[in-house]
């Protein structure tokens, strides 16, 4: 599987196991393998595709 984990841009866990991420306006939407969604008011600072990791700036 090629999951990652969402964090904030200090380091806090938002979400595991993200499969999906849909940018809708000034929001992010993140989907997990469980088909479980949370929208994130803020800006994807970085994608780390070796290390799973996505890291949002949140406003």
């Amino acid at each position: 599987m090629c999951e990652s984990n969402a964090y904030t841009s200090d380091g806090t866990l938002i979400m595991e196991d993200v499969l999906n991420i849909k940018i809708k306006g000034k929001k992010i939407q993140l989907v997990d393998i469980l088909n479980q969604k949370k929208m994130i008011q803020g800006t994807i600072t970085e994608i780390d595709l070796d290390k799973h990791s996505i890291f949002i700036k949140i406003n």
